[in-house]
């Protein structure tokens, strides 16, 4: 090599040196997708470069073919590579990668076997000479049909690799854009230089255009490299992490306009990126309330909102997160939104499960105080009869001559022994709806005189006056026969036990409206001593006997006040008592039930 040839070597040396370390640059981040068939791309186009510096500076016709031979291999792996960079950089792989490579690959590995055996068929050079010239001899030879098929299948496999940038760049945000942009340019070029070698066009001294192409391409590859931060930042990382996000994420830059969203907000909001990006804020998130207003705070805690859409109620967990320029100066934010709508529902379903238990547990709590304090009464009621019998048995025995007394006191526990049993049986079958109700038409003034008329002569028999009113008005009810008439001898019994000789107990039979509805009933009314305003809120708990019960020693179990509200509330009805708790004004108990 001369001095006169220096000056012509020297760019294609650069260029080598330039592709050299955008390898070098690429391999050192093989790890990131597209790096390292990008760093084969770059080492095949050096190794071409290489090989046609050898190629100019070479004495004699077989080194020449050597090294042109060196091109072909590079020419071989540079559209495969391109075309694997491509797929990885944007993320589109084959469904079946091994069987779609076999296939790219076979047609090359047919042509490297054409070119090793060249000399025997003369397939690629059928014909080669030199021609003379300063500063170097240029190896010439025909484009066989073979190079031509080899140039066409690598141009197919360079503008798939090109459609795969050029559809990333229409999709990417602007950073991406830049980056696509300077590998979209940095790859034509070598293209631009092939096409020009095969149709005979030289922008040089020499046949191949090519090496010159390639200092151009690697020249702005290199600066996409650098400036852009080529294998520190690729598109596929953001279709990964941030379009593949299930979480809404949006960014906002310092005037709080929409910049970048991915796909999960694109689908909330029902509006695509072009649409969205570019807007403000407080017009993207019209939904979420004044929630933008609040984006000029310097810093914004966790928190959830509610927002409508139509019908529709969902949940949102935002996290509101500065993003920081130079200077840690906040230049936008990042919005990411959790869909924690099930979650809440579920919150809600819990919350409302746990306070149905906290309610159920207090009837629990209520029930078993109820059941304790009915055990309690239910033994001091039982006790009292029983103590008498055993008492009186044993003083039967030992004064015989005394039957006649003792009989009739034990018959009269024995009576309200079994009273008590009754009655708590009755109560019993009414708590377990054990009692099935016979719903029938009722004429409550048949009812009424019926049992006017059995009770008239035991009544009179104790001094007492009955009277019973019939309305003429009354309607019949619907209810149970047998039920209704033993809530009505209830309270005739209680109006005949407390009544003193002399006085009268009035039944009647009315109607009356309210709370909207028409109401028929029977009411019994006596004279006697009376229920003081204290006692009446109580009169219906089992085993509660009034003042009036106990000073005048009146037997009774406590229990028919309540067996009779029980009656009445199964005919959906109610049973109130007015008294002044006056003596000799007595009390009347009223009975309603739906006319």
């Amino acid at each position: 090599m001369n001095t006169n040839q220096l000056p012509f070597l020297i760019p294609y040396l650069l260029s080598a040196v330039i592709s050299f370390s955008v390898a070098l640059f690429a391999w050192q981040r093989r790890r990131v997708a597209g790096a390292l068939p990008f760093a084969l791309v770059a080492t095949s186009q050096a190794a071409w470069t290489m090989g046609y510096l050898f190629e100019l500076n070479s004495e004699g016709l077989a080194a020449k073919i050597f090294w042109d031979d060196v091109q072909f291999v590079a020419t071989l792996i540079w559209p495969v590579a391109f075309l694997a960079f491509t797929r990885q950089y944007t993320g589109r792989q084959f469904q079946r990668p091994r069987l779609a490579w076999a296939l790219i690959l076979t047609p090359l590995v047919l042509f490297l076997l054409l070119l090793v055996t060249d000399k025997f068929h003369g397939l690629i050079r059928p014909s080669t000479w030199l021609i003379p010239g300063e500063p170097f001899d240029a190896l010439m030879y025909e484009f066989t049909t073979a190079v031509w098929l080899l140039a066409f299948y690598g141009y197919g496999l360079i503008f798939t690799g090109l459609y795969l940038l050029i559809t990333r760049f229409i999709r990417a945000q602007r950073l991406y854009r830049q980056q696509v942009l300077f590998v979209v340019v940095g790859a034509l070029f070598p293209v631009i230089g092939t096409f020009l070698t095969l149709v005979g066009v030289t922008l040089t001294f020499q046949r191949d255009t090519t090496p010159v192409t390639f200092a151009i391409s690697n020249l702005l590859i290199a600066w996409g490299l650098f400036r852009y931060r080529l294998f520190d930042i690729v598109p596929v990382a953001r279709d990964v992490v941030f379009e593949g996000m299930s979480d809404i994420v949006l960014v906002l830059d310092a005037e709080n306009r929409l910049v970048d969203i991915n796909r999960a907000a694109q689908r909330m909001f029902g509006r695509s990126a072009n649409e969205l990006i570019g807007k403000p804020a407080a017009e993207v998130l019209a939904a979420w309330g004044d929630l933008a207003e609040r984006f000029h705070q310097e810093s914004f805690p966790k928190t959830e909102i509610k927002v409508q859409w139509g019908e529709e109620t969902q949940y949102l967990a935002l996290r509101i997160t500065p993003l920081r320029g130079e200077r840690q100066r906040a230049n936008g934010r990042i919005i990411v939104a959790r869909d924690v709508t099930d979650r809440k529902r579920v919150e809600q379903a819990i919350q409302e499960q746990t306070m149905r238990l906290q309610v159920a547990n207090e009837e629990l709590r209520v029930l078993s105080q109820v059941k304790d304090e009915f055990v309690a009464n239910v033994s001091h009621e039982l006790r009292t009869p029983l103590t008498n019998i055993k008492l009186y048995h044993d003083l039967l025995l030992l004064q015989p001559e005394k039957q006649r007394p003792y009989l009739e006191i034990l018959r009269r526990e024995t009576e309200r022994l079994e009273k008590l049993i009754e009655d708590l049986l009755t109560l019993s079958r009414l708590d377990r709806d054990a009692v099935k109700l016979d719903f029938r038409p009722i004429d409550l003034n048949q009812m009424m005189q019926e049992l006017v008329a059995d009770r008239q002569l035991l009544i009179e028999s104790y001094g007492l006056h009955l009277m019973s009113h019939p309305c003429p008005d009354a309607p019949q009810v619907q209810g149970d026969h047998i039920l209704l008439a033993q809530v009505l001898s209830i309270l005739l019994t209680n109006a005949t036990t407390y009544t003193p000789a002399g006085g009268c107990v009035n039944v009647h039979t009315q109607v009356a409206e309210g709370h909207g509805q028409n109401w028929a009933g029977f009411s019994v009314q006596d004279n006697g001593p009376g229920i003081a305003p204290d006692e009446q809120n109580k009169l219906f708990t089992r085993f509660f006997r009034g003042s009036a019960a106990q000073s005048g020693q009146t037997a009774g179990t406590g229990l028919g006040l309540a067996i009779a509200k029980e009656i009445v509330e199964r005919h959906h009805g109610r049973i109130e008592v007015s008294s002044e708790g006056i003596p000799g004004k007595g009390a009347t108990f009223y009975v309603w039930l739906p006319g």
